[in-house]
């Protein structure tokens, strides 16, 4: 179902850990990938010249010493000047799939300044496949999508989910957390029913988690179940701010240990 990825790299070692994952993947599954690094007054405060591409370039090239896998599949790669997560976004229309690395915890330039990988994932118009550090492979085994039984305006958003589901046989699980689930609302009946009829071709199966704090909840059942990817569908409120920066709960991104595919309604 993906046929162009789009890996942002900023030599990092979660970027690095991305790319290698992606490429991996790419290979498994014969898909082409572009490898961007996006060059900001920041990294050469002369500017951006034809020598300092030329270096940028040979970085990305260089990588291809560090990651076997890249070079075994359509590959090609590419400078851009600007704010990381604009350049990625004004580029996401041309490809099928984002692929990029979080930070770790430890980071604090990144805490600062926010997180690219949020700000890319509230503004893109395609599936953004984040990658914590402490992922070692990409799996779509067993899929876990946060559902709050709120209305879904049109059930083709999730076209992507249940295509990619479809594609790796996983074993999706639709998820909600809330205090009382013993207690669902006639329109929150009405909206599971739909998500099952929508997925009646997909290995899928409903389960609840009794939790007052919802972000809690579904990062705890995530982590517990052994999932290999959360999905969700942001949207206003959402607790994806939560996710990526401090909140009640702590750094709860810190503790995810799976990927997070998300996409738009």
């Amino acid at each position: 179902m993906f046929h162009k990825i789009l890996v942002p790299v900023d030599f990092s070692s979660c970027s690095i850990n991305a790319l290698t994952l992606a490429s991996n993947f790419a290979k498994d599954h014969k898909i082409s990938i572009t490898v961007l690094n996006i060059f900001s007054l920041a990294d050469a405060p002369s500017g951006f010249d034809s020598n300092a591409e030329k270096g940028f370039m040979k970085n990305l090239y260089d990588l291809e010493e560090k990651i076997p896998s890249l070079k075994e599949v359509d590959r090609k790669f590419e400078v851009e000047f600007g704010l990381a997560a604009d350049v990625v976004v004004d580029k996401s229309n041309d490809y099928d799939l984002i692929i990029m690395g979080t930070r770790g915890k430890h980071d604090v330039i990144d805490r600062l300044i926010g997180s690219v990988s949020l700000r890319v994932i509230e503004n893109a118009k395609v599936p953004v496949l984040v990658i914590p550090g402490v992922v070692e492979a990409i799996s779509f085994a067993k899929i876990v999508f946060a559902a709050d039984f709120k209305k879904i305006k049109h059930m083709s958003v999730l076209d992507s989910l249940r295509e990619l589901a479809l594609a790796y046989d996983s074993e999706l699980h639709l998820l909600n957390v809330n205090e009382s689930p013993e207690y669902l609302t006639e329109a929150q009946g009405e909206e599971a029913m739909a998500l099952h009829q929508f997925f009646k071709d997909v290995n899928h199966a409903f389960f609840f988690s009794r939790n007052k704090d919802i972000e809690e909840g579904i990062l705890s059942y995530t982590n517990e179940k052994s999932i290999n990817v959360l999905a969700l569908m942001p949207r206003k409120h959402s607790f994806l701010k939560s996710l990526f920066h401090r909140s009640t709960t702590g750094d709860v991104a810190m503790r995810l240990n799976s990927a997070l595919f998300t996409f738009h309604e």
